[in-house]
């Protein structure tokens, strides 16, 4: 890394850059630190640039550094929203009837489970209730991997033959 370059480079590009970000920013301390930045990314990765594209590689960086800030800027930005906009809402909360409806189902699903023997209960219940997978499934109930898949595949037969469609 070439320090003398980079003071050069520093001092004669450092007001340019500032006042050309100023001015699409109109915030001076926010363009002097997108000016440091792009100066850290130039002894990063520009060092070994020739002296005729070091200007470019400057207006470059810094470019893209306003752009990502102008995105970042616009993504965290909200609207004001009045009250009473606000209490016309869709409420996404469940009615009343779906809550029951799909509670009636799973009194119907543990019904139909309890026709079916234990150990083909518990591998449903581990695999498709708590979510392990067919590995663990079987370590915890010292069965091998096939069995775990052969009474699973009962449980789901028999569900979906007793269940309306």
């Amino acid at each position: 890394m070439d320090k003398i370059r980079i003071s050069r480079l520093f001092l004669g590009h450092r007001r340019e850059l500032t006042d050309y970000v100023g001015r699409q920013l109109n915030d001076r301390d926010l363009a002097a630190d997108f000016v440091q930045e792009t100066f850290i990314r130039f002894m990063e990765h520009g060092d070994a640039l020739p002296a005729d594209s070091c200007r470019a590689f400057l207006y470059s960086t810094l470019r893209n550094l306003v752009i990502d800030h102008v995105r970042s800027v616009r993504r965290r930005k909200t609207s004001n929203i009045s009250t009473e906009d606000l209490a016309c809402t869709i409420d996404d909360s469940p009615h009343t009837e779906d809550i029951v409806a799909a509670r009636q189902k799973i009194r119907h699903i543990a019904e139909l489970l309890n026709e079916l023997p234990k150990t083909t209960q518990r591998i449903f219940i581990l695999n498709r209730v708590t979510g392990l997978n067919y590995r663990t499934v079987a370590k915890q109930l010292a069965v091998s991997e096939s069995t775990v898949q052969k009474h699973l595949a009962i449980a789901l037969r028999h569900l979906l033959s007793r269940l309306p469609r």
